[in-house]
């Protein structure tokens, strides 16, 4: 009897050793911080036409959790060269590390002219995006692919600038996005200038640094023959296709943020 106390007593005292051991350490490890990653990268996003900086707030996330530090350019889009100069004036915030920069749609264009001359400037990303290249032009490359329906379908305000009718917004723009966060977007859509379709790029920053490119194969504002000839043309480091609208960063934020934290990864 005095012995299966004993024993009884031994296994109780163990039991209660390794429960406060699992308690210590479960709560050590609750404080920790999550791991940094091996090096920080500044992700500078800029939007395209008919849109604003918070087309960026599902991908965002992604890519903070990774630890990375995120800016996301609000432009003008009243002219190409606006929104160059406003890009430019945010990449001259950044005074440390290896810089991202990521466009979508007309924010392509944009990014191949800023980043020129930018050796903080380590890779671009393309998210369904124009990469003209020198001498070239919207309006003209345009002519090589089937018209879509949406080109058709801006109006002007006063100021002459253009947007897409709500109610079209949601059914070229953003067709596969939820009916009410499409109609958010539609919203806030950003007003912009028709000159930008016949201006003509500079050298573009393509052509001497990694790029990586995101083809929207149901995209009905892009062509997506066009851009998976983009994505060809500038041998892209990896080109990713998703069966997205031009909506994609808020129809697939998580691929849209894998491919950034791809060129995050191999930045230097």
């Amino acid at each position: 009897m005095a012995l299966l106390s004993k024993s009884f007593l031994l296994l109780f005292f163990i039991t209660l050793l390794t429960t406060t051991l699992f308690a210590v350490t479960d709560a050590d490890n609750k404080h920790k911080p999550k791991p940094k990653p091996k090096k920080m990268v500044n992700i500078v996003l800029v939007h395209g036409a008919l849109a604003d900086g918070s087309s960026w707030s599902r991908v965002i996330p992604h890519l903070l959790a990774a630890g990375h530090h995120v800016l996301a350019v609000q432009q003008p889009l009243t002219s190409i060269e606006d929104d160059v100069a406003k890009v430019k004036i945010a990449l001259g915030t950044i005074t440390s590390g290896p810089i991202v920069l990521v466009g979508h749609s007309f924010g392509g264009f944009v990014i191949s002219e800023a980043a020129r001359g930018n050796t903080n400037v380590s890779s671009l990303v393309y998210i369904s995006a124009f990469a003209l290249d020198e001498g070239e032009s919207v309006a003209e490359l345009g002519k090589n692919y089937e018209p879509l329906p949406s080109n058709q379908q801006f109006v002007s305000d006063s100021a002459g600038r253009v947007t897409l009718p709500q109610d079209l917004y949601v059914k070229y723009f953003a067709p596969d996005v939820d009916k009410k966060e499409a109609l958010i977007l539609a919203a806030t859509q950003g007003p912009f200038d028709t000159v930008r379709f016949g201006l003509t790029a500079g050298p573009p920053a393509w052509r001497d640094r990694p790029s990586y490119y995101l083809v929207c194969e149901k995209d009905q504002i892009i062509q997506p023959e066009m851009e998976a000839w983009f994505a060809e043309r500038m041998n892209a480091k990896k080109t990713v296709k998703l069966p997205a609208s031009h909506a994609v960063l808020v129809s697939y934020p998580k691929e849209v943020a894998d491919l950034i934290l791809e060129a995050a990864k191999e930045a230097k």
